[in-house]
């Protein structure tokens, strides 16, 4: 572990928050930048380097072809999903390029931040062993039904969505590896109600 990393300890609450995919992770991240929390989605950091770096795309399309392109020449998300979600080995591929240059950019964002509580979101953190960077984690939970409406809302056909949910840890387990758990599948405001009361919990 970076030697570094560990020293923000003693001044910060490093706190990951995890949980299958469409359980409303994004949603309570929101929630908690709204309550002061320095936050920052692993996501959105794979996204800008899809868009931005030419040497990683150079990679994707020597592996899967000039159809993982969109018109405009950015990466398509969309595409790459397909594959992976489709197929183990090239998931694997993918996470082995990227995780690494992920990871760099959270942990510099935790010492970029002149605050002292920051919040990472990693749908992989558990399997990943990424406790070990946390002051403590947080696990979305939903219903399985709830998960796969989500995604069939978002446009993904049931055998995309069910590949979607089952690439990752079931998120029973992940909840029983989580210091706290939050229920995503139902409202918004019962969520923003379990956060309040979590936020405190938290420092």
């Amino acid at each position: 572990m970076d030697s570094r990393f560990m020293s923000d300890f003693s001044s910060k609450s490093v706190v990951g928050l995890t949980g299958g995919i469409a359980t409303g992770k994004s949603t309570a991240l929101q929630k908690f930048m709204e309550l002061g929390w320095s936050v920052l989605s692993a996501d959105s950091i794979v996204e800008k380097i899809l868009a931005t770096d030419v040497n990683i795309q150079k990679k994707l399309t020597g592996r899967w072809g000039e159809d993982v392109k969109e018109i405009c020449g950015r990466i398509d998300k969309g595409a790459v999903g397909r594959i992976v979600f489709e197929n183990n080995s090239e998931r694997q591929w993918l996470e082995s390029l990227l995780h690494p240059m992920v990871r760099s950019k959270w942990i510099s964002f935790v010492h970029s931040r002149p605050d002292n509580k920051c919040m990472i979101e990693l749908p992989l953190l558990f399997e990943n062993n990424l406790q070990k960077y946390f002051t403590c984690t947080i696990s979305m939970f939903a219903p399985h039904q709830t998960s796969l409406d989500r995604l069939f809302a978002r446009g993904s056909d049931p055998d995309d969505a069910q590949c979607r949910i089952s690439a990752q840890m079931p998120v029973l387990q992940k909840a029983g590896l989580a210091d706290f758990v939050l229920f995503g599948g139902g409202e918004n405001d019962f969520l923003d109600q379990q956060i309040k009361q979590l936020d405190p919990c938290l420092l």
